[in-house]
């Protein structure tokens, strides 16, 4: 009964984060100088793995404060600071584009950034030695994407305790920080299988998917996970593999692939839909063309990048849900500016206490879905990087 009513709540509570792309609350606008956007609030911030937090029902929509996000001007700014900056990889367009907002809100509040990339997930001994080096190196902040919501922990509680601000971005962290700037991928794996059984429901077939949550282990994965599977309780739809691996595009590709060889070589594939990571839905494209499935299996992405949104504008993926990258990213940098300056956050004083009574600043993109009938409406520009830039590890 418990499960159950968790369940029910948290289909109530990520429900409402979803944002259709012509209502009317959506505000964004970056000129070089100066950006506004509305966004969410949390009420109650939370640890990664706190589920019970993350589907509280303070934090459904109808209880969230909906804010204009107005950041410092450069004007307001005392001192350029050392902000260090450290991500799982870059392997894919999703972390170039967390790079892109890192780096041009750096710019434009004309702060020093240092970014650093640890390879992969299965990296945390690099990510932690690199964060060390950083700090040591002068560094006053921290913006991080931890590889393990819990394996990242420890060093963050250490560097807090030194007084050096830490700012989460994008992934999660069992620990308290000083500030969030992101949206639960609970949220995202949940958008995403709820738009398939949504499809579904008037199938009175069971339809199986093979699901691809990303690497084993990785906090936003595993949140993922959980969002999926909750979101497809009491459905029509089943699970018929879940395939766990790095986001690199030769190992998903192989992954696909494999899929494909046990329950595709026959006349009529043994499931409907893929569902995963970006990097799978993008090798997927190419791998169903070439064992012309393309029509007989359809691909729904967790999340955006430039790959997933050209094939989206081609028809060929089905719905991905874009949670808005790099709005994340400028965020977190103008975060840490007003943390290191004393200055009141921008959305005074919100959330309230956490379960353990420290305020904790959690700022939430709304979640975009994306579908080759609503892409025409879709602005990308808090989502994509311009077409053609590299990350760069630097800003003096």
């Amino acid at each position: 009964m418990f499960l159950k009513r968790i369940q029910n709540r948290l289909k109530i509570v990520i429900l409402s984060f979803l944002f259709i792309l012509n209502a009317p609350n959506f505000v964004y606008a970056y000129d070089g100088s100066y950006w506004t956007q509305n966004v969410n609030v949390f009420n109650l911030s939370c640890t990664d793995g706190d589920v019970a937090c993350w589907i509280d029902e303070r934090n459904a929509l109808d209880t969230l404060p909906l804010i204009m996000y107005k950041p410092l001007k450069v004007s307001e700014v005392k001192k350029k600071h050392h902000i260090c900056v450290s991500f799982p990889h870059l392997k894919d367009s999703y972390w170039v584009g967390v790079a892109y907002g890192i780096i041009s809100e750096g710019r434009r509040l004309e702060q020093k950034i240092t970014l650093f990339e640890a390879g992969g997930y299965t990296n945390l001994a690099t990510q932690l030695n690199q964060v060390d080096d950083c700090l040591n190196n002068e560094g006053d902040a921290l913006i991080i994407g931890p590889i393990s919501s819990n394996g990242n922990a420890k060093q963050i509680e250490l560097i807090r305790e030194k007084g050096i601000p830490v700012v989460i971005i994008i992934t999660g962290i069992n620990t308290e920080v000083d500030a969030n700037s992101l949206q639960s991928f609970v949220n995202m794996g949940y958008t995403s299988c709820k738009w398939v059984a949504d499809q579904e429901k008037l199938n009175k077939e069971k339809t199986n998917i093979v699901w691809f949550p990303g690497p084993p282990g990785a906090g936003w994965s595993i949140a993922s996970h959980e969002g999926c599977l909750s979101a497809l309780e009491g459905t029509n739809i089943r699970i018929l593999e879940t395939n766990w691996g790095d986001t690199g595009k030769a190992i998903q590709l192989k992954l696909v692939e494999e899929t494909l060889l046990n329950h595709a070589s026959g006349p009529e594939p043994n499931f409907k839909y893929i569902v995963g990571t970006g990097t799978t839905i993008e090798a997927a494209v190419g791998a169903l063309r070439a064992r012309k499935l393309g029509k007989k299996i359809k691909l729904v992405s967790t999340y955006y990048t430039p790959g997933i949104d050209m094939f989206i504008k081609r028809g060929l993926i089905s719905m991905a849900p874009s949670d808005q990258m790099i709005s994340q990213a400028i965020i977190a940098v103008d975060q840490a500016v007003r943390l290191l300056e004393g200055k009141q956050m921008a959305t005074l004083g919100k959330p309230e206490f956490n379960n353990t009574g420290r305020i904790t600043e959690h700022v939430q993109q709304q979640i975009l879905i994306v579908t080759p009938d609503t892409y025409d409406k879709f602005d990308s520009s808090t989502t994509l990087a311009p077409k053609g830039w590299s990350p760069k590890f630097s800003v003096d």
